[in-house]
């Protein structure tokens, strides 16, 4: 049985290792608007996490340059849009046990994106890309704003 003193060194430990785990967060958003720009993705835990940062902050979040994988989770927020110019890439996960990989990003589109994902996309291997125009996104998600100059 650990005492308190032992317990408390383990509830530690196990933080600095969560944290450890995510070491691509994203930085906090300050101001009015928070831009992703030019975002490859990065560990889907971590873009789970700083996407319910940017719902519960609730400013205005625009996507610019590129957004690959996990970077896909934020063009769904109610306060999102796409610059007109972004492109969008798209790829099965490296990791997929469970609830893990794929179902993570899934779980995060709508409509017809989420269609070509669950039938297309994820089985693109992780070392490939899928690229789409913002133009093509909103065909497929109309729910999807543009951002306007």
């Amino acid at each position: 049985m650990l005492g308190s003193t032992q317990m408390k060194r383990l509830m530690i430990c196990v933080v600095v290792m969560s944290l450890a785990a995510c070491n691509d967060r994203r930085p906090l958003p300050r101001g009015d608007v928070y831009t992703i720009r030019n975002d490859g993705g990065g560990q889907l835990i971590s873009a789970e996490t700083d996407r319910a940062v940017l719902k519960l902050w609730g400013g205005r979040v625009e996507i610019e340059g590129y957004c690959n994988s996990a970077c896909l989770m934020f063009t769904t927020l109610e306060n999102a849009c796409l610059d007109p110019d972004l492109t969008l890439g798209f790829h099965g996960a490296n990791v997929n046990v469970g609830f893990v990989g794929n179902p993570q990003i899934s779980k995060y589109l709508r409509n017809g994106v989420k269609t070509r994902f669950d039938e297309e996309w994820q089985f693109i291997p992780f070392t490939e890309i899928h690229r789409i125009s913002a133009a093509e996104y909103v065909a497929l998600d109309p729910e999807t704003q543009l951002c306007s100059g």
